[in-house]
């Protein structure tokens, strides 16, 4: 094992060096990446319809606001939020006609246009795709299959055909396919094309022949390669439908547009989709429902969105009379899965997932579970403590190891689970977790190795992580392809605080899109700066009256417990009883400051009336001596302290202390609660 990782398990000492710069108005660089990243692009998602862009782009800022909430308790992120939501909740529609509004998206569903990646020759001439006709007086030499470079999207694990179509100065040079369609239904023409020179532009459409009518088209105005989509609905049964590919003109002579990846798709919800989008949803319901402060002002808003949650999202998957079918399988009394529809093949390549992939049971589960703490509701703790049993039931620990591996599914002959989607995975587990369902503390250390000893290269300067979470490339085109994917994975800074610099350095630019907002929302929230679970509602792994990442010195479980009869706010706060003999503390690393920046605590605390009172120090482990020292001694009941410091000039081993002001009064009782470190110039 890394040097680094064993290290790690104990304690992490001294300051990560991350670079930035910024121009507003606080000195807390995260919170400056994350503003800056949504002042330009938050909004970017904010009003597109499709179920895919909400889920995988548009859900990540949702999820990011409610941590810049629980972060800093302004109240202007959950109105960014429900502002957001509105959007997200416009794009509901009923198209399949069905009791539930739905999300849809045709990215997954199976093409009805053959050879759309023109991977195959048609019998008797390889430059004809298979399964497509020319049109016309169009010839071999001005519409054919290519394998040129640059002539087919570019990747190296993709096919390497496109389709070149050129003119001729006289007659249109078209290529054709007729389509077999779902009546009805809604559609979506999708291709990747590019122009060869600057006056003729590339064309494809869908065209209803029986009733002559132009049913979707798109124009293809670039010289790079660009998508372009078009959604339409198809008419009634029995009508030709074709889609071509063409020139808006014939002259000049000689140019030509090259196209790859044609598709004509329905469009299609899916469980997935549907528990990205709801889980941020259904927090917001359970952040709002047990904040009595929240609910005057987003009370209604929370409302609307229980109802939906519990009357359209979650029920559709399991109502046989529904467009599609119940798809939840109780495949025994201890485990359960969520399966495609029967009713219809939604996904593309002619998979049949029965039951789905991990990630695509874990989220709509988890917006179960996250809802069961608001309604009580025992049919969606069911489902989702079976979802978790049947994945664990079938988690490996390779020999000589303690990570656990697992695979995309449960199908045989699924690939290892790859990074990317693992972080839904680990979202899920966390929750479970959390609110006490299967996964306990070994198995969350189990998932924590996962990262550190297989994912992880061991490198705090340039970290990087795999593609699989057992540690290999796979076949991607890049060996550390999702790197940088980590939202999922920030939150087991929990169980080992090298997972937060792990992710720290990746993002130690610029924020590259949604997903990483999310992520740098998670380092907020995880920030060893601001000291990490400040309130102690977090156990440490194995011990539950311990609070996570922090340490007892001279202390035991009966001197230094978490007390959940005494706390500020939360369920929990953090009881100290003086033994008359030693001192009796709670300790946490403090790392990531700013050398000689000015800092402020801020904590709750109250003591009984024995004397012992309470103490708070900044202690400097490298030189043994104190930096700042703070006494309280309220004994009404909670009282908000504060005291400011300035950090040393050189990085050194720092620490926070909670304890009490003298340890020669036996039985006195200090509590604490919310103890935070930041910025002088900080706000929160």
């Amino acid at each position: 094992m890394n040097i680094w990782k064993l290290i790690g398990r104990f304690v992490l000492t001294g300051a990560l060096a991350l670079s930035a710069s910024f121009a507003r108005a606080t000195d807390n660089p995260w919170f400056e990446k994350f503003t800056t990243y949504d002042a330009a692009h938050g909004d970017d998602y904010a009003g597109n319809a499709d179920a895919a862009f909400i889920a995988w782009q548009e859900s990540f800022m949702l999820r990011s606001y409610l941590n810049l909430y629980a972060a800093t308790k302004d109240t202007y992120w959950l109105t960014r939020f429900t502002g957001h939501a509105t959007s997200v909740f416009g794009s509901l529609h009923n198209w399949d006609g069905d009791a539930y509004r739905d999300w849809t998206t045709a990215r997954y569903a199976p093409p009805i246009v053959a050879n759309g990646l023109f991977a195959t020759g048609a019998t008797g001439d390889s430059l004809l795709p298979d399964g497509w006709t020319r049109d016309g007086t169009t010839t071999s030499t001005t519409a054919f299959r290519t394998n040129a470079a640059g002539e087919y999207i570019s990747s190296c694990n993709s096919n390497t055909w496109g389709f070149k179509l050129v003119t001729n100065g006289v007659a249109q040079q078209r290529l054709m396919q007729a389509l077999t369609y779902e009546p009805g239904a809604r559609y979506q023409l999708s291709i990747y094309a590019k122009n060869g020179g600057s006056t003729v532009h590339g064309r494809a459409f869908v065209y209803d022949h029986t009733a002559g009518a132009l049913l979707a088209s798109v124009e293809v105005a670039s010289t790079g390669w660009k998508n372009y989509t078009a959604d339409f609905t198809m008419p009634a049964s029995g009508h030709v439908v074709k889609v071509w590919l063409a020139h808006y003109a014939n002259t000049p002579a000689s140019e030509w547009t090259v196209f790859d990846n044609v598709r004509v798709a329905p469009y299609y919800a899916y469980h997935v989709l549907d528990g990205m989008i709801g889980i941020p949803l259904a927090n917001f319901v359970r952040l709002v429902h047990s904040t009595p402060a929240l609910q005057a002002a987003f009370g209604g808003a929370a409302d609307d969105y229980q109802e939906f949650l519990d009357d359209e999202l979650i029920p559709k998957w399991q109502d046989s009379a529904g467009f599609y079918g119940n798809t939840w399988v109780a495949a025994s009394a201890t485990e359960g899965y969520y399966q495609e529809p029967v009713t219809r093949d939604t996904f593309e390549n002619g998979a049949s997932f029965s039951p789905l992939p991990y990630n695509q049971t874990f989220a709509l589960l988890e917006v179960q579970n996250i809802l069961y703490d608001v309604n009580a509701n025992a049919a969606y703790l069911d489902r989702a403590e079976k979802g978790a049993r049947h994945f664990a039931n079938r988690l490996a620990v390779p020999p000589g190891e303690t990570g656990y591996i697992w695979y995309y599914s449960a199908l045989t002959g699924a690939k290892m689970e790859d990074t990317s989607h693992s972080n839904v995975d680990m979202e899920f587990i966390t929750e479970m977790h959390r609110t006490g369902g299967v996964f306990v503390d070994s198995d969350m250390d189990r998932f924590t190795a996962t990262l550190l000893d297989f994912m992880w290269n061991g490198s705090l300067t340039a970290p990087e992580l795999s593609n699989h979470v057992d540690g290999s490339a796979g076949s991607y085109c890049d060996p550390n392809q999702f790197s940088d994917l980590m939202h999922g994975w920030v939150p087991y800074a929990q169980f080992d605080p090298l997972v937060w610099p792990i992710a720290a350095k990746q993002y130690a630019g610029a924020i590259p899109d949604h997903t990483g907002a999310l992520t740098v929302s998670q380092l907020i929230l995880w920030d060893p700066v601001k000291l990490v679970n400040q309130g102690f509602e977090l156990p440490a792994s194995g011990d539950p009256q311990l609070p996570a990442r922090w340490t007892r010195l001279l202390s035991s479980s009966g001197t230094a417990y978490r007390d959940g009869a005494n706390h500020a706010s939360g369920d929990w706060g953090l009881t100290l009883v003086s033994n008359g003999t030693s001192w009796q503390k709670l300790s946490q690393p403090w790392t990531e400051y700013v050398t000689g920046a000015s800092y402020t605590v801020t904590f709750d605390g109250k003591v009984d009336t024995a004397g012992a009172n309470g103490r708070v120090w900044i202690y400097n482990k490298t030189t043994a001596t104190t930096v700042a020292a703070y006494n309280f001694s309220n004994t009404a009941g909670w009282q908000t302290h504060s005291f400011t410091f300035t950090a040393p000039g050189t990085t050194q081993d720092l620490e926070i202390q909670l304890g009490h002001q003298t340890y020669t009064v036996s039985g006195g009782h200090a509590s604490f609660d919310n103890v935070s470190i930041r910025r002088s110039t900080d706000t929160w």
